[in-house]
């Protein structure tokens, strides 16, 4: 069950760039947002689902080594290919253009890093600062997922009243700051931790 959540998670970050692809080439504008909206809860269930499978493996001793191998990749899936969308949706929003530019980068580096250290004995482990990374990234791309249709189109078409996608999307730009703050410095925290891991070796 756990490597089923794992694999559903890696399907949904095949399926919201397509999704996205799909819905601006052949759904009229008029109905764009539903379709938007309906990526938006996948992409929820898919991130919940990531507390649910470990819960599920840990709680069930279903922890296998395809487990462990698939989770992150899947994380970092979901996480870098809907930043992308993002990246191209709000090309002219310099702030989130550059914030998820630095948030890839981020991803991409630590994940090589953990890789490397992994074998040679030293384990990166998640700390709670990473965790807050990760939770105000998920709650960034929510936010301007939500609103995406009406960032392209403006506010005569929309489902929700005009107040709830400009007061979300003023959130949603404060907290992709914190979410990018935060990847650099914790970034810096396993850079800082890897040198001095390397240096440690070469005295011994």
């Amino acid at each position: 069950m756990a490597n089923i959540l794992t694999f559903f998670r890696i399907f949904i970050s095949l399926i919201i760039p397509v999704s996205f692809w799909f819905i601006f080439k052949y759904i009229n504008n008029q109905e764009r947002e539903i379709y938007i909206l309906f990526i938006l809860v996948l992409f929820i269930f898919a991130s919940l689902s990531d507390f649910f499978d470990g819960f599920i493996a840990r709680k069930y001793n279903q922890e296998s080594l395809l487990g462990k191998v698939l989770d992150p990749i899947a994380d970092k899936l979901l996480v870098i290919i809907s930043m992308l969308v993002l990246m191209i949706s709000y090309w002219e929003n310099s702030l989130i253009f550059f914030s998820v530019i630095l948030i890839i980068f981020r991803e991409i580096l630590i994940s090589g890093l953990r890789e490397v250290t992994a074998s040679d004995g030293l384990e990166l482990a998640v700390t709670k600062l990473s965790k807050w990374k990760t939770a105000s990234q998920l709650i960034a791309i929510i936010l301007l997922f939500f609103n995406i249709y009406s960032y392209g189109v403006g506010y005569e078409e929309i489902i929700f009243p005009k107040w709830i996608y400009l007061y979300s999307y003023s959130i949603a730009n404060i907290v992709i700051i914190i979410a990018t703050l935060l990847s650099i410095i914790t970034a810096i925290n396993y850079v800082s931790l890897t040198i001095k891991h390397i240096k440690k070796r070469k005295t011994n």
